[in-house]
């Protein structure tokens, strides 16, 4: 089954450990040539890595019944249909989505909001409130915490 829709991760929080890799690398290099010690060269291999590979992230497929979250390269994705979905918000700088499994546990999936570029946040919102029968205080969208990266 194709996404409706995929959001991808920020381009602010992919670069952020491409930015720490090469930095790493730098003063790998730096260490060793003046002391011997190659130590953060592989630190920065891995922050490298990472950084490349994040940037084509999709933390977020939209489906026609579910929505489907995966916040990391070798993270396992946490699958929930809309109707699993009993609430969704902001708590401090994260998204914060709570759901009832298929055995009725509650589960929840917080990830940062600068994960999103804004108009993808917009548009998770809207597609929430859309998809789900919850209330109007149900919204990652707020006037005073709105979406600040």
């Amino acid at each position: 089954m194709e996404p409706l829709k995929e959001l991808y991760l920020s381009k602010k929080m992919a670069n952020q450990y491409l930015y720490m890799g090469v930095a790493a690398l730098v003063l790998g290099l730096l260490a060793l040539v003046s002391i011997g010690n190659g130590t953060l060269l592989g630190l920065g291999t891995l922050f490298t890595t990472m950084g490349m590979l994040n940037r084509n992230l999709k933390i977020v497929k939209i489906y026609s019944q579910y929505l489907e979250i995966k916040l990391g390269i070798i993270a396992s994705k946490k699958l929930m249909k809309y109707d699993q979905i009993t609430s969704f918000s902001i708590d401090k700088k994260a998204i914060l989505i709570q759901y009832k499994t298929e055995k009725n546990e509650s589960k929840k999936v917080k990830f940062l909001i600068k994960a999103l570029e804004k108009e993808d946040l917009l548009e998770l919102d809207k597609i929430l409130q859309d998809k789900t029968d919850l209330d109007a205080s149900n919204t990652i969208v707020q006037a005073d915490v709105s979406i600040q990266h």
